[in-house]
């Protein structure tokens, strides 16, 4: 990278940082922003006495923090830019290990009964994370179902992939 590019990557940085602060101030929450570049993002990590108010409800407070901060700086980024995550007590980490551990249960699940094992909606970052993880599970298989808020992960145990292969 160019002294200019770098120049710029941490303009783009600062442009997110100041945005959350602002934003955690109008929410009437003190917190301390600590920003860490890894290899492939920068995080955002937000430090605060009530982590759970920047959490919210199965994460949907920093989920819309992350997408807000994702808006201002969409027009500042460059091409080389990395994706700005927004994090608070390391919430997105134990998110995926629960989703992880929810997809090795739930396959654990389809392959002991023999069928198919359907997850609750969720977000496509989420379902990503299941088919991703039982993609490394020898004898199971996954697929999406649904439309919109309703899309789900369907877990298939491999005996059964070729009968609902013939079925569809």
């Amino acid at each position: 990278m160019t002294a200019t590019e770098e120049k710029s990557e941490q303009d783009v940085i600062e442009i997110a940082r100041v945005f959350l602060s602002g934003m955690l101030e109008r929410m009437d929450i003190e917190a301390e922003i600590a920003v860490s570049e890894e290899e492939d993002k920068v995080v955002l990590d937000v430090k605060c006495d009530d982590v759970e108010r920047i959490i919210g409800r199965r994460g949907q407070v920093v989920d819309a923090l992350q997408h807000l901060v994702g808006k201002v700086v969409s027009k500042a980024r460059t091409e080389r830019s990395k994706p700005i995550v927004v994090d608070a007590d390391g919430y997105r980490a134990k998110h995926i290990e629960r989703l992880q551990s929810l997809a090795q249960r739930m396959g654990d699940k389809a392959r002991e009964t023999g069928t198919e094992v359907k997850l609750n909606p969720m977000s496509a970052h989420d379902r990503r994370i299941i088919h991703m993880t039982i993609a490394e599970i020898t004898g199971l298989t996954t697929r999406s179902d649904g439309e919109g808020d309703d899309r789900h992960v369907v877990v298939i145990p491999e005996a059964d992939a070729p009968e609902r292969a013939r079925a569809e």
